[in-house]
């Protein structure tokens, strides 16, 4: 509701992108990962420092790899990210149980859930965060084979060193 109103403020400022999505990602990993599940953070930076509201976008991020997480019982879950000039391109790719065509039209509504997980507000609020932010957000998922969702957001990058 505070999304809706406006109430939510988004601060820019200078963090090193590299590092924050490391932990980010790392921290749900080991909050909700199975056994017999791998991980593989794709992170081609040592360091980017781009200007971006660090707080929101954790909140997306922690939500899509929650459900990462969550949803894929063997396989792979896969992090990663990549700096395009005008802004942070993240995708988060898994080989869990996938969501069916039905709920995929209704994905980004409230109180849709995959497979009655959750309250179904989750990736509503990632959907609302990020366009607020001028952002975009996609998924592409199929039953059985797993789920992929891409994140980009505008940012402005200061210093920027590939591994």
């Amino acid at each position: 509701s505070r999304l809706d109103a406006g109430m939510i403020e988004f601060k820019k400022k200078p963090i090193d992108f590299a590092q924050f999505f490391d932990a980010r990602c790392q921290s749900m990993w080991t909050a909700h990962h199975h056994e017999g599940v791998d991980f593989v953070m794709d992170n081609p930076y040592q360091q980017l420092v781009v200007d971006i509201d660090d707080q929101n976008l954790g909140i997306v991020i922690d939500q899509i790899m929650e459900n990462a997480t969550r949803h894929t019982t063997n396989g792979t879950v896969r992090a990663s990210y990549e700096y395009t000039g005008e802004d942070i391109a993240m995708a988060f790719q898994d080989t869990g149980s996938g969501i069916s065509e039905d709920r995929m039209k209704q994905i980004f509504e409230r109180f849709v859930s995959s497979g009655g997980h959750g309250t179904g507000l989750g990736l509503a609020i990632c959907h609302e965060i990020t366009t607020q932010m001028g952002g975009k957000i996609r998924i592409k998922s199929e039953v059985g084979k797993g789920t992929i969702v891409w994140v980009s957001i505008p940012c402005k990058c200061t210093e920027m060193v590939r591994i």
